[in-house]
């Protein structure tokens, strides 16, 4: 019965790590369990090894700059066999992933991103803001407006014109679109024609 093993594995290439010597120097490895850790550095041929691991369950974490790996769970029993299962952060030790080939083999799940790439100009996304929509429809109005009082019937255009000569309500504002559409006269001129029937 061995009552210590050593725990060797290698850094396999992956699409995300196609040469694992590329690998900072710090990168290190932690073995630990409850009470008990070991920890081990890279070395130059990308091996590891950690010496004299007694008989347990342990996880393996891996440390580095460049890369995140995921954690593995390392059995080490009495009868000097070492059991690798994938594990996941969160579930609970008695739930082994898939089991792993020994040595261990460790590959990352993807490369570490410290800068955010800034996005380019999109003119697209300007439209997507409120104050510059309502630049846009202030525009439009100030363009079209004039021409829709061109169009406008001249007596109805007359009306208007009056009362913002005897500094009324802005006719603007009173314009009645419905109405101008319809063909018909507006609410304040047929007031106003029916004022002058009463007094006639």
């Amino acid at each position: 019965m061995a009552s210590a093993l050593d725990v060797q594995g290698t850094f396999a290439p992956s699409p995300f790590l196609p040469n694992p010597s590329t690998l900072p120097p710090s990168t290190s490895l932690t073995l630990t369990t409850t009470g008990t850790a070991k920890r081990t550095l890279i070395r130059r041929d990308n091996t590891f090894s950690f010496h004299d691991v007694p008989e347990g369950s342990y996880l393996l974490d891996v440390q580095c700059q460049t890369h995140q790996f995921a954690p593995l769970r390392v059995d080490v029993n009495g009868q000097g066999e070492v059991v690798v299962h994938q594990t996941f952060r969160g579930n609970e030790w008695r739930n082994k992933g898939e089991m792993k080939s020994y040595p261990i083999e460790i590959q990352p799940v993807r490369p570490i991103d410290y800068y955010i790439v800034r996005e380019g100009f999109d003119p697209t996304k300007l439209l997507g803001s409120p104050m510059v929509l309502i630049a846009l429809f202030s525009l439009v109005m100030i363009v079209m407006l004039p021409k829709l009082m061109d169009q406008m019937d001249p007596e109805f255009k007359a009306e208007l014109e009056a009362q913002q000569r005897k500094g009324g309500a802005n006719p603007v504002a009173n314009f009645d679109v419905a109405s101008f559409l319809a063909g018909t006269s507006s609410p304040a001129g047929g007031a106003a024609a029916g004022g002058k029937g009463k007094k006639n």
